[in-house]
């Protein structure tokens, strides 16, 4: 039984925000088809001959103008509920600027698109700049490569790549150790309705509706298997079994800025967990300029070149990282990452409660006040 009594609007709205973003795919729709083929030659392009422009291959975007304006209409009446309406409102204008991301996938137009849902939100942008600047301070002296694991190729390569008795395969399904063995363990300890999947995908691991996909053939160090399970379970999986048990649907669709927020305390879990060290402190400030490379305006090329001028990386986590941001056409959603981090990290500190709204779904720290007023009693 939930504090507040249920408004009467919230089912239909529940219902109908619930359907668009089912078919609202940002990150699936904007990923190429090609990406690890591509990846693959431009690497091999840039160390034979220079700087090569990607030619990465979309599936069709959906239409969304139906959706659009659906989620145009809603926005307009659910403003008019009160405080608890004008966090459903805030969503459906959200869920109507992913829309448009999704229906420009792969086109000159996404660029725009995302940066209307990715825009700059507070101080907290700001401070993630200058955060970004320390972490990436230094030079290149202590490279090491990221978290983000090895491929294949690697194997007979030594250095930097080399295999370690501290890695495994990913998708090992005899090791006790792998990434996908890891993540079933937990899953199963925590008895939380999510199948473990294995997929070529870009990142080592993603959390969908109750279902966590792992990376297929990369080698991850031990420390990162456990940063990835703890990231994925606790971070977006719990919050995922918890939503469902409570009595609004919003904190399953989430809230306005509650999948960037999420991601932030994701992080402030890693960080509480010892495990946002310098290699992930690294990756993290590298997607991050990265990402205020695309908001300026800047092509695939100008992206990984501007990597390679810290001296923090190499050419394939460049081409990687580069790949990453200009998903789409220009998504560049990483840009929400660190500033998410701070904001969760200063809200806690200052109300540590808030914390158990913010785990009960997708929950942004501006609507978990309002929000925490239908936990369960």
């Amino acid at each position: 039984m939930s504090r507040a009594s249920i408004p009467g609007w919230v089912p239909t709205a529940d219902r109908a925000l619930a359907d668009a973003a089912a078919r609202v795919r940002v990150v699936g729709l904007t990923t190429p088809i090609n990406l690890h083929e591509e990846l693959e030659k431009l690497q091999a392009s840039w160390e034979r001959v220079g700087a090569t422009m990607p030619r990465f291959v979309y599936a069709p975007p959906p239409s969304m103008s139906g959706i659009r304006a659906g989620l145009v209409r809603a926005a307009e009446v659910l403003s008019k509920e009160g405080a608890l309406g004008s966090i459903y409102a805030a969503r459906a204008q959200e869920l109507e600027a992913e829309a448009a991301i999704c229906e420009a996938a792969g086109s000159a137009s996404c660029w725009a698109a995302a940066r209307r849902r990715y825009a700059r939100r507070d101080g907290f942008d700001g401070a993630a700049d200058a955060v970004v600047s320390v972490w990436l301070g230094g030079g290149g002296a202590s490279w090491e490569r990221g978290e983000e694991g090895h491929d294949e190729r690697e194997r007979e390569g030594g250095g930097a790549g080399a295999w370690g008795a501290e890695e495994a395969w990913s998708d090992d399904e005899k090791a006790p150790g792998s990434l996908v063995s890891r993540m079933r363990q937990e899953v199963g300890a925590r008895r939380i309705p999510f199948r473990v999947i294995v997929l070529s995908i870009a990142p080592l691991a993603a959390t969908g509706d109750g279902v966590i996909q792992v990376a297929a053939r990369r080698r991850v160090r031990r420390e990162d298997v456990e940063r990835t399970v703890l990231h994925e379970v606790e971070g977006h999986a719990m919050p995922g079994a918890r939503a469902a048990t409570m009595p609004l649907g919003i904190f399953t669709v989430g809230t306005r800025w509650g999948s960037d927020d999420q991601e932030g305390r994701a992080l402030w879990i890693e960080k509480g967990a010892g495990f946002l060290g310098e290699r992930r402190k690294r990756e993290l400030g590298l997607r991050h300029l990265a990402a205020r490379s695309v908001e300026a305006g800047a092509d695939f090329v100008e992206t990984a070149q501007r990597l390679l001028s810290t001296g923090r990386t190499d050419v394939g986590d460049a081409l990687r990282i580069a790949a990453r941001v200009h998903r789409g056409g220009g998504l560049a959603r990483e840009v929400v990452y660190v500033p998410a981090l701070l904001r969760v990290e200063a809200a806690l500190s200052a109300q540590p409660a808030l914390d158990e709204v913010l785990g009960a779904g997708r929950v942004s720290v501006e609507a978990a006040e309002v929000l925490a007023a239908w936990l369960p009693r």
